[in-house]
Protein backbone atom coordinates (compact mmCIF):
# COMPACT_ATOMS: atom_id res chain seq x y z
CA UNK A 1 0.00 0.00 0.00
CA UNK A 2 2.83 1.99 0.58
CA UNK A 3 3.64 2.14 -3.25
CA UNK A 4 0.44 3.41 -3.94
CA UNK A 5 1.68 6.94 -1.83
CA UNK A 6 4.86 6.90 -4.31
CA UNK A 7 2.94 6.07 -7.49
CA UNK A 8 0.65 9.24 -6.49
CA UNK A 9 3.64 11.30 -6.10
CA UNK A 10 5.35 10.12 -9.34
CA UNK A 11 1.91 10.67 -10.75
CA UNK A 12 1.66 14.51 -9.74
CA UNK A 13 5.13 15.13 -10.98
CA UNK A 14 3.75 13.43 -14.60
CA UNK A 15 0.89 15.38 -14.58
CA UNK A 16 2.53 18.96 -14.20
CA UNK A 17 4.81 17.92 -16.87
CA UNK A 18 2.06 17.36 -19.29
CA UNK A 19 0.57 20.43 -18.46
CA UNK A 20 3.98 22.72 -18.67
CA UNK A 21 4.79 21.30 -21.63
CA UNK A 22 7.85 23.98 -21.43
CA UNK A 23 9.56 22.56 -18.48
CA UNK A 24 11.13 18.72 -18.54
CA UNK A 25 11.17 16.33 -15.59
CA UNK A 26 14.78 17.01 -15.07
CA UNK A 27 14.45 20.53 -13.95
CA UNK A 28 12.66 19.02 -10.86
CA UNK A 29 16.09 17.72 -9.48
CA UNK A 30 18.92 19.08 -8.45
CA UNK A 31 21.32 17.50 -6.29
CA UNK A 32 22.33 20.65 -4.66
CA UNK A 33 19.08 20.99 -2.73
CA UNK A 34 18.50 17.57 -2.12
CA UNK A 35 22.10 17.26 0.04
CA UNK A 36 21.16 20.52 1.30
CA UNK A 37 18.32 18.80 3.19
CA UNK A 38 19.99 15.46 3.87
CA UNK A 39 22.53 17.42 5.43
CA UNK A 40 20.09 19.28 7.45
CA UNK A 41 18.10 16.67 8.44
CA UNK A 42 20.84 13.43 9.57
CA UNK A 43 22.46 15.66 11.65
CA UNK A 44 19.30 16.97 14.11
CA UNK A 45 18.30 13.28 14.27
CA UNK A 46 21.63 12.53 15.39
CA UNK A 47 21.66 15.33 17.75
CA UNK A 48 18.22 14.68 19.22
CA UNK A 49 19.36 10.80 19.75
CA UNK A 50 15.93 9.35 16.81
CA UNK A 51 18.34 8.27 14.27
CA UNK A 52 18.15 4.90 15.27
CA UNK A 53 14.44 5.05 16.33
CA UNK A 54 13.52 6.30 12.55
CA UNK A 55 15.49 3.02 11.29
CA UNK A 56 13.23 1.02 13.44
CA UNK A 57 10.18 2.99 12.26
CA UNK A 58 10.81 1.85 8.71
CA UNK A 59 11.34 -1.48 9.86
CA UNK A 60 8.32 -1.79 12.36
CA UNK A 61 6.11 -0.52 8.95
CA UNK A 62 7.60 -2.54 6.16
CA UNK A 63 9.26 -5.47 8.42
CA UNK A 64 7.23 -8.71 9.20
CA UNK A 65 5.01 -7.91 12.45
CA UNK A 66 6.93 -9.05 15.56
CA UNK A 67 5.91 -7.99 19.17
CA UNK A 68 7.86 -5.08 20.30
CA UNK A 69 6.83 -2.89 23.14
CA UNK A 70 4.84 0.17 22.95
CA UNK A 71 7.73 2.48 23.82
CA UNK A 72 9.51 1.45 20.53
CA UNK A 73 6.57 1.89 18.62
CA UNK A 74 6.04 5.56 20.86
CA UNK A 75 9.57 6.47 19.94
CA UNK A 76 9.30 5.52 15.97
CA UNK A 77 6.15 7.53 16.02
CA UNK A 78 8.65 10.47 17.59
CA UNK A 79 11.16 9.89 14.96
CA UNK A 80 8.85 10.31 12.43
CA UNK A 81 7.28 13.28 13.71
CA UNK A 82 10.30 14.81 14.31
CA UNK A 83 11.81 14.33 10.83
CA UNK A 84 8.29 15.52 8.79
CA UNK A 85 9.26 18.62 11.62
CA UNK A 86 12.95 19.22 10.35
CA UNK A 87 12.51 18.44 7.23
CA UNK A 88 9.67 21.63 7.22
CA UNK A 89 11.42 23.97 9.39
CA UNK A 90 14.70 22.92 7.70
CA UNK A 91 13.64 23.33 4.00
CA UNK A 92 11.90 27.05 4.97
CA UNK A 93 15.44 27.92 6.88
CA UNK A 94 17.36 26.47 3.61
CA UNK A 95 15.15 28.17 1.18
CA UNK A 96 15.17 31.93 2.78
CA UNK A 97 19.09 31.36 3.18
CA UNK A 98 19.06 30.77 -0.96
CA UNK A 99 16.61 33.63 -1.59
CA UNK A 100 19.20 36.07 0.81
CA UNK A 101 22.18 34.71 -1.37
CA UNK A 102 20.34 35.17 -4.87
CA UNK A 103 19.11 38.75 -4.11
CA UNK A 104 22.46 39.45 -2.53
CA UNK A 105 24.08 38.68 -5.45
CA UNK A 106 21.51 39.62 -8.57
CA UNK A 107 23.41 41.14 -11.02
CA UNK A 108 21.79 39.32 -14.04
CA UNK A 109 17.57 39.82 -13.44
CA UNK A 110 17.01 37.39 -16.28
CA UNK A 111 18.62 34.61 -13.92
CA UNK A 112 16.35 35.69 -11.05
CA UNK A 113 13.77 33.25 -12.26
CA UNK A 114 15.78 30.12 -12.42
CA UNK A 115 17.92 31.16 -9.31
CA UNK A 116 14.43 31.33 -7.29
CA UNK A 117 13.19 27.92 -8.71
CA UNK A 118 15.93 25.93 -8.00
CA UNK A 119 15.98 27.77 -4.24
CA UNK A 120 12.07 26.32 -4.16
CA UNK A 121 13.21 22.86 -4.91
CA UNK A 122 14.35 22.54 -1.56
CA UNK A 123 10.71 23.05 -0.18
CA UNK A 124 9.61 20.83 -2.84
CA UNK A 125 11.83 17.97 -1.63
CA UNK A 126 11.03 18.58 1.82
CA UNK A 127 7.14 18.24 0.63
CA UNK A 128 8.14 15.07 -0.95
CA UNK A 129 9.90 13.61 2.63
CA UNK A 130 6.55 14.52 4.31
CA UNK A 131 4.16 12.95 2.14
CA UNK A 132 6.32 10.08 2.09
CA UNK A 133 6.50 10.24 6.36
CA UNK A 134 2.59 10.77 6.89
CA UNK A 135 1.88 6.95 5.75
CA UNK A 136 4.26 5.82 8.19
CA UNK A 137 2.99 7.93 10.76
CA UNK A 138 -0.34 6.44 10.35
CA UNK A 139 0.95 3.17 10.42
CA UNK A 140 2.70 3.67 14.05
CA UNK A 141 -0.01 5.13 15.13
CA UNK A 142 -2.35 2.56 14.67
CA UNK A 143 0.50 0.34 15.74
CA UNK A 144 0.01 2.32 19.08
CA UNK A 145 -3.72 2.06 19.00
CA UNK A 146 -3.60 -1.37 19.19
CA UNK A 147 -2.17 -1.31 22.55
CA UNK A 148 -5.26 0.93 24.14
CA UNK A 149 -7.37 -1.02 26.41
CA UNK A 150 -10.81 -1.66 24.88
CA UNK A 151 -13.51 1.06 25.31
CA UNK A 152 -16.13 0.23 28.14
CA UNK A 153 -18.73 -0.23 25.22
CA UNK A 154 -16.39 -3.19 23.49
CA UNK A 155 -15.98 -5.14 27.39
CA UNK A 156 -19.98 -4.81 27.76
CA UNK A 157 -20.12 -6.54 24.56
CA UNK A 158 -17.97 -9.09 25.24
CA UNK A 159 -19.02 -10.00 28.59
CA UNK A 160 -22.80 -9.93 27.37
CA UNK A 161 -21.44 -12.69 24.28
CA UNK A 162 -19.43 -14.54 27.54
CA UNK A 163 -23.04 -14.51 29.27
CA UNK A 164 -25.18 -16.06 26.62
CA UNK A 165 -22.40 -18.51 25.54
CA UNK A 166 -22.33 -20.17 29.17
Amino acid sequence: MYLLSILAIILCFVFVQCFQSAMGVWQFFDIGSMLFLVMLIIPIMVSAGLLRDLNNAFRLVFGKKKEVTLLAVKRAKLAVDTMIRISVCGSVFLLMLQLVVILHFMLDPASLGPNISMAFLTLLYAMVVCLLMIPIRAKLEQRILEYMPSCPEKEEETEEQEAAAL
